[in-house]
């Protein structure tokens, strides 16, 4: 589905004709906004043919996902980002997504697979408030694409980050299984999305660094803080992982605590009970004279003797603080 949107000083018209695009960006502040939903291959190629898009532009549309990347052609460029959004397959995993972006002088292009999409919603409701924005050109389109762009990035992480919170709480408290498994989800979260964004950041500091002949290059100090807000999103998410990592070294520590607990109250027990055994031993040897073996209160004798004992290890390691 196709939708066009020509904007000027005087307002944002609707369905527009775009066959003749020049013409109705002959002012100086006309421009040609092209948003395509649930794009067919027909309708990319009709576009190909009225603007003059390259068949290598035109080929990475029409694959699956693929990284983030920028072409340069003479008359305008093509780039596509990243759109993430959450999925069935966990409580916050997430999948990758395009938005391809054709962009030249007068003219830009938005092409997503699907119904929805966010950031372009929120570019054309700007241009809607604000028509005189036209003037700015469309490098300052692109520019507000790639804001709001960003800006779905971080309800992500910020939700990625609140999880890692509570694990680290359940963490502190006792882990078990259940929340292992959800500790060991979040970090592969974590790593996917830095994995994606990552090219995304990379393609932000291209074009705040990069000159368009055809387009000018004004606007390029706004990449610059889409791209700091990407390094900030970096952080946040580096900041993630090092929380999910000390919740795993916390989860490690009181394992391997515990386990020292155990291994002293054992070792004190074994102690207790070799002494025990080498009396009982030793007394059971087949020896006729040894002494209270021939007196009436042997056993009792013996009895009072170990307890004796036992007490005295008991009161020793106590002393030690080994229980």
């Amino acid at each position: 589905m196709i939708k066009t949107y020509l904007i000027t000083k005087d307002g944002v018209k609707q369905d527009v004709p775009f066959d003749d695009w020049k013409s109705l960006t002959k002012d100086d502040c006309g421009l040609l906004w092209v948003d395509v939903r649930s794009a067919a291959t027909d309708e990319i190629r009709r576009l190909a043919d009225i603007f003059g898009l390259h068949s290598l532009a035109i080929k990475s549309v029409q694959d699956g996902y693929q990284r983030p990347h920028l072409h340069e052609f003479p008359d305008h460029f093509y780039v596509n980002m990243t759109t993430v959004r959450t999925t069935n397959r966990g409580e916050h995993a997430v999948k990758p997504s395009e938005l391809h972006l054709f962009a030249g002088e007068k003219w830009i292009i938005t092409v997503v697979r699907e119904q929805a999409s966010d950031a372009v919603d929120k570019a054309l409701a700007e241009f809607r408030q604000t028509p005189s924005l036209c003037a700015r050109g469309p490098f300052y389109a692109v520019y507000l694409l790639a804001e709001d762009l960003v800006e779905t990035y971080y309800p992500v992480v910020e939700k990625l980050d609140g999880a890692a919170d509570k694990i680290e709480d359940i963490m502190l408290d006792g882990a078990d299984k259940k929340s292992l498994k959800k500790l060991f989800d979040l970090k592969r979260q974590a790593f996917d999305l830095r994995r994606i964004l990552g090219p995304q950041r990379d393609i932000f500091n291209e074009l705040a660094r990069r000159d368009f002949p055809f387009m000018d290059g004004e606007n390029q100090v706004y990449f610059q803080d889409v791209y700091n807000r990407m390094i900030r999103l970096f952080d946040m998410l580096d900041t993630v992982r090092e929380i999910l990592s000390g919740g795993m070294d916390i989860h490690l520590s009181s394992v391997s605590n515990r386990l020292n607990e155990v291994m002293k109250v054992l070792t004190v027990f074994a102690i207790i009970l070799m002494t025990l055994s080498f009396i009982t031993g030793f007394y059971g040897m087949n020896f006729t004279r040894l002494p209270w073996l021939q007196a009436p209160n042997a056993a009792r004798n013996i009895a009072i003797l170990m307890g004796v004992i036992t007490a005295g290890l008991l009161w020793w390691f106590k002393r030690k603080g080994w229980l």
